[in-house]
């Protein structure tokens, strides 16, 4: 089974696009999964778990998402359906993020902003086995590389290298924004890389 990325795009999108075979299409591209984040309204419970994001339709059909409640602030990654001319997005992974929600709005949209140019059409890449322009592929190789990678190995090495660092320290040695280290900091801890024996203390787990 093909695993699709996971494109972050804002709820008006979803909205504002056409759905065309379980695929979004947004600048003539066909995008199958999406990742987007919003306000939970309307949340109903049957067979399936359902609620909108921001006026977007989300089905949980595992019902992953049970501790939801109206006015989450949440951020979701699912797959784009379409049932009886309804889009829809079928959940597979949330995250609430009630706390500094507009942080988070601020830099969903630096990273939407930052990473529509890696936009491709998913389907015709696949047949073809490369994008039309192998110019622009070998920079967006590079680019998030360097720019996600390498930063979390940078992050990694440093907290390896002075256990029990904090965060403060962290700031100093890695020379990286604030918003950008919370934002590795928080997906290493989720991935079980490291963890925070005291608040605002960080180490290899």
């Amino acid at each position: 089974m093909t695993r699709w990325t996971a494109y972050k795009i804002q709820p008006e999108e979803f909205l504002n696009n056409e759905v065309n075979e379980k695929a979004l299409i947004i600048d003539g591209k066909r995008i199958h999964r999406v990742r987007l984040l919003g306000n939970v309204k309307n949340i109903s419970v049957s067979t399936i778990l359902s609620f909108e994001l921001d006026g977007v339709s989300v089905r949980d059909f595992e019902k992953k998402a049970e501790d939801i409640e109206e006015g989450d602030f949440v951020d979701i990654i699912g797959r784009v359906g379409m049932y009886e001319g309804s889009k829809y997005i079928a959940l597979e992974v949330y995250k609430k993020r009630n706390e500094d929600k507009e942080k988070w709005k601020e830099l969903r949209a630096l990273e939407i902003e930052k990473t529509r140019k890696y936009l491709e059409d998913e389907e015709s890449s696949l047949i073809s086995g490369k994008r039309e322009n192998t110019d622009i592929t070998d920079d967006i190789l590079e680019d998030i590389y360097r720019d996600e990678e390498s930063q979390k190995d940078i992050i990694l090495n440093i907290i390896n290298e002075n256990e029990g660092i904090s965060y403060e320290e962290l700031v100093k040695k890695a020379n990286i924004d604030e918003k950008e280290l919370d934002k590795i900091l928080e997906e290493l801890i989720e991935d079980g890389e490291i963890y925070e024996p005291k608040t605002g203390t960080y180490m290899i787990l």
